[in-house]
């Protein structure tokens, strides 16, 4: 029954819809979380901290948010791949014309997303926050000493926003396309789902951003 859902056009881009939804929902608390940066490296880095404190929770989380985002890159492939070989090469040329410019940047901004996530786990995740790398005026500054070297290198500064913005446009599809996906369409509400959509993808593109701005032309004057 579930090999038959799964192995279906619906099931496809259900799935797709229902883990792209949990990930918009990572997004926004991890935002919430990074905004901890604006209270200074003490409270920063017990947020950190008690993050850390969750052991063995927090590694079945990031697991099935590492499974979670697999799966959404597997069955969007798969629903890709499915879509190009059901449609004449006449009709997709005219329907990619009339689609949004987010929704033509999607395979893009999702291998821009791809790209980022890997670089962040290693810029982040999996460095050592007690290096000399995080200390500041003598003072070690654990995980936010970290965030501010990283985002002192104006390269890296660059690639975050830029990965930003393909978030942004990634997800000023995503909730009009999920509604879509489960039926709840209607002449009535396409113009109120395509500015909520779009309001998410900016919203939280421009929550992350302003992340490394403030870093830059706030926290680092101070620190050197």
């Amino acid at each position: 029954m579930l090999k038959k859902y799964f192995s279906s056009s619906i099931g496809k881009k259900q799935t797709v819809a229902v883990t792209g939804f949990m990930l918009i929902l990572f997004l926004i608390m991890h935002l919430a979380g990074n905004c901890f940066i604006y209270a200074g490296p003490e409270t920063f880095n017990k947020y950190a901290a008690t993050l850390e404190s969750l052991g063995p929770v927090l590694k079945l989380i990031e697991w099935a948010l590492t499974a979670v985002f697999a799966i959404h890159i597997a069955f969007t492939a798969m629903v890709v791949i499915e879509n190009k070989k059901s449609r004449p090469v006449g009709y997709a040329a005219s329907h990619y014309k009339e689609r949004s410019l987010a929704t033509r940047l999607m395979p893009y901004t999702g291998i821009i997303l791809l790209v980022y996530i890997c670089t962040h786990l290693f810029d982040f995740t999996f460095a050592d926050t007690t290096t000399a790398i995080s200390i500041f005026q003598n003072h070690q500054l654990g995980l936010y000493g970290l965030v501010v070297r990283s985002f002192m290198n104006p390269i890296k500064l660059v690639w975050y926003l830029i990965a930003m913005s393909a978030v942004g446009f990634h997800l000023s599809h995503a909730i009009q396309s999920l509604l879509q996906t489960f039926g709840v369409s209607h002449p009535a509400y396409t113009s109120f789902f395509r500015k909520l959509s779009l309001g998410l993808g900016v919203g939280i593109a421009l929550g992350f951003s302003i992340i490394p701005l403030y870093v830059w032309f706030y926290i680092v004057p101070t620190l050197i």
